[in-house]
């Protein structure tokens, strides 16, 4: 290795890594959030799954006996340990507080009466798949409790010894010692281990955490077969570009889904990642359950618990929807894309029934584009979030934590929006089509509150309105807002060219309200947009960006880390020679591009003065 004046130093957490040189194995300061949170929510989740003990081999018996398993009342506790053949015909959980019969029924008689106690549950496995420098391996073992074994594996040969070297510097043993969680490391691509980790060959992993260098989408089949019955997938995507909607076709190819842009777009990227994780969990009798969903910087962060059952699966369709928005006020509307009849003796899942909006747009007259399929379920579980927030008020115990001020403000904002309104509509984007001043955030939202709709704001955008008014009501209070001496009086401070006919502005302003809204402040709103929490303490709820803001590049100096000898290792795998050709290569075509405007303009003046001297 180099020498240590050359070495560089980072602490992060618990942790401390080593690399030779600033550009070695990658590592994104940006991302510290994304780690505190990943820490945070993998110790909540532990607790979560030891608080609930491992099935009794009688109920087990019955399992295997019956073919179905009695569900916990608690949407949020981890289930039961169950065989995957049993797991796989399980059936819709009943309600909270229901029964079920196959909880109560009487253990067989060829069982010892043992086999009715509850056994203690096992301790977490983990698999963090993409590990690079093993930072998250370090964190998860020395910071998060409950943990049996941490697995890091990277495709690189010097990542795996960077991170090697990093668990022996950190006091991390591979093979455990007589630490209580295991550290293991392997080499190898990261799609064919957790394939090798399905059963009945493998043994699955209770958490699996992907945090790729982009898209994620190549692993995700993998991945929901990995996940145990109940287990945690994390999975962050850093390719916003592409699920906000600036490449639709790249996002079709990777996610199966048609993204629009917009003010929600971000909200819009997360959603269309739902959808995908969950159509690869249905290929295979499997579905999910969102406990956060967020956005941070320039990724996506989910968490999500696995569950087999060939009948919530059949509900898959439900929970997902197309999006009809207009091209001129970016209007929008939801087509689900199947839905729930009640047949008396059972329910059946149809077709949906649409389309939810005319061929022109009912408020300006333009086309719609259609996107999607997104994700139009609940993004979040409460309690959930309730309890990452109750962890991050100990200020004591989350220390370590040193994006803890920025991950209360996002939780808190997460913790008050709508669960059961997917996208929003922006204030100011609003305003702009309409060539209106804003209107203040709080008089906006109470004048749909005093009209009997329920509000709140997005974490993904300050000046959001997320409600279940009626897009017509959304203008109609933009209409009455047009016509107050407040807006007038703004409206008159700029010159402004008269609006043309043909114009959106034009065609929403013709039409005349339904009802007069009331911009008095109502104290729920007031509440809500207020900059401290239930204590009176400060909350930030959207900060700015870091100074060090951005996905990266990726290490390249992994030969001049580890010699020739470890270069040849991963040359031989085609990991650095394919990273070296990759760096700057817009760059380079770019340059080319501008050489050869260059030499065309050259041979334009050389042809004319040629001419002119001929001449």
């Amino acid at each position: 290795m180099s020498d240590a004046a050359e070495e560089v130093q980072v602490k992060e957490g618990q942790a401390t890594l080593y690399f030779a040189s600033k550009k070695g194995v990658f590592y994104n300061p940006p991302q510290i959030p994304n780690r505190d949170l990943s820490v945070l929510a993998l110790q909540q989740f532990s607790e979560m799954w030891a608080s609930q003990p491992s099935k009794p081999a009688a109920d087990r018996h019955r399992t295997l006996r019956q073919g179905s398993a009695p569900a916990p009342a608690d949407a949020g506790a981890p289930e039961a340990d169950v065989p995957e053949a049993a797991a796989a015909q399980e059936p819709p959980a009943p309600a909270a507080g229901e029964a079920s019969e196959t909880a109560t029924a009487e253990a067989p008689a060829s069982l010892p009466a043992s086999a009715s106690k509850p056994a203690a549950r096992r301790g977490l496995r983990v698999l963090d798949a993409l590990s690079a420098s093993g930072l998250r391996t370090i964190r998860y073992a020395k910071e998060v409790s409950g943990l049996r074994e941490v697995v890091a594996n990277d495709v690189d040969p010097v990542a795996h010894q960077t991170m090697a070297s990093n668990f022996g510097r950190n006091g991390l043993l591979e093979g455990g010692g007589e630490q209580s969680c295991r550290v293991t490391s392997t080499v190898g691509d990261a799609a064919a281990l957790l394939y090798a980790s399905r059963p009945p060959a493998g043994e699955r992993f209770d958490v699996v955490d992907l945090d790729p260098y982009g898209t994620a989408s190549p692993f995700l089949d993998g991945a929901v077969q990995a996940v145990s019955e109940g287990g945690l997938l994390m999975v962050t995507c850093t390719d916003m570009a592409v699920l906000a909607g600036a490449y639709p076709e790249a996002c079709f190819a990777k996610y199966g889904a048609w993204p629009l842009k917009g003010k929600h777009c971000h909200e819009q990227g997360l959603r269309i990642l739902l959808a995908c994780i969950d159509s690869h969990a249905a290929r295979h009798g499997r579905y999910i359950t969102p406990l956060l969903s967020v956005h941070i910087n320039f990724y996506v962060r989910v968490f999500v618990r696995l569950r087999s059952s060939k009948a919530a699966v059949k509900l898959s369709a439900t929970k997902v929807s197309h999006l009809y928005q207009c091209a001129r006020c970016d209007s929008f509307a939801l087509q689900p894309l199947a839905r729930v009849v009640d047949k008396g003796t059972h329910e059946k899942v149809v077709a949906g029934v649409g389309p939810p909006v005319e061929r022109s747009c009912e408020h300006c007259g333009g086309v719609h584009h259609v996107g999607g399929p997104l994700w139009t379920a609940p993004m979040h579980d409460h309690e959930f979030v309730e309890k990452l927030l109750a962890k991050l008020q100990d200020e004591e115990g989350c220390s370590n934590l040193g994006s803890r001020k920025r991950l209360i403000g996002m939780l808190t904002s997460v913790a008050e929006e709508l669960p059961d309104v997917p996208l929003f509509t922006s204030l100011s984007a609003m305003c702009g089509v309409m060539h209106l001043p804003c209107p203040q955030t709080v008089g906006a939202l109470s004048a749909l509150v005093r009209q009997g709709y329920r509000v709140s704001r997005s974490h993904t955008d300050p000046s959001a309105i997320k409600t279940d008014a009626p897009q017509r009501k959304v203008w109609d209070m933009l209409r009455c807002w047009a016509k107050r001496p407040e807006c007038e009086a703004q409206k008159g401070k700029k010159k402004k060219e008269p609006l043309s006919p043909t114009s959106p502005a034009a065609a929403i302003l013709a039409a005349s309200p339904e009802e007069e809204a009331d911009f008095r402040p109502v104290p729920e709103v007031q509440r809500m947009l207020s900059k401290k929490d239930g204590a009176g303490g400060k909350v930030g709820k959207f900060l700015p960006n870091p100074e060090q803001w951005g996905p990266g590049s990726r290490g390249t100096s992994h030969a001049a880390a580890f010699g020739a000898a470890e270069a040849a290792a991963a040359a031989s795998n085609g990991a650095v020679d394919k990273r070296a050709e990759n760096q700057g290569k817009r760059s380079r075509k770019r340059r080319a591009a501008e050489a050869a405007a260059a030499a065309r303009e050259r041979a334009a003046a050389m042809r004319t003065s040629s001419l002119e001297t001929k001449w």
